[in-house]
């Protein structure tokens, strides 16, 4: 509490009201009934979940028009939102028993040029030796953790180095490799 000599700083904050009418029978109002009458959460709990909510939606796009974030802490703001959304997402999949959507990050052409790169560089590998096509496939006879860490493999049974060369044969694939 603060004391005589030093004022309430808190009185001195500029505030924004927001209040909201809803009708108790349309859909937003059983969103707000769940959130303010929920037996397992608090009223308050549930103005706070609401509001986060809305948060998670809108705080990237508000910092941005307000032009006072640099573009590193609004990649972090974004970030924070798709963390806050995808959890929701989790959430709502897991209790209703129902799938994620698929992202649309991998189309049917990224398939194909990965499928492409995948085969051009198994074929680089194949020829150069390093790998060799097998008929069947034989058991592993190490025992024990395998790693790829490089430290902790037994010398001469380190990797090919294929990862790395998957990414740069993927980055050399063109836009228009991706559209035929």
């Amino acid at each position: 509490m603060a004391s005589k000599s030093q004022p309430d700083k808190r009185q001195n904050r500029k505030r924004i009201l927001f209040s909201f009418n809803v009708d108790l029978e349309s859909p937003l109002g059983v969103v707000f009934q769940y959130l303010m009458h929920n037996p397992k959460m608090p009223s308050q709990m549930g103005k706070q979940k609401g509001v986060e909510a809305i948060a998670a939606f809108w705080r990237p796009f508000a910092f941005q028009m307000q032009g006072q974030v640099n573009d590193d802490e609004l990649k972090v703001l974004a970030r924070e939102s798709l963390m806050t959304l995808q959890r929701q997402m989790e959430l709502i999949a897991e209790t209703f028993e129902v799938e994620l959507p698929q992202s649309d990050a991998v189309t049917p052409e990224l398939e194909v040029a990965l499928e492409r790169t995948v085969e051009r560089v198994l074929q680089r590998y194949v020829g150069a030796g390093a790998l060799s096509l097998q008929k069947t496939p034989t058991p592993a006879h190490a025992a024990g953790v395998t790693s790829t860490d490089s430290m902790l493999v037994p010398p001469g049974e380190e990797g090919v180095g294929f990862e790395l060369d998957m990414f740069q044969e993927f980055e050399s694939v063109s836009p228009k490799d991706l559209v035929s």
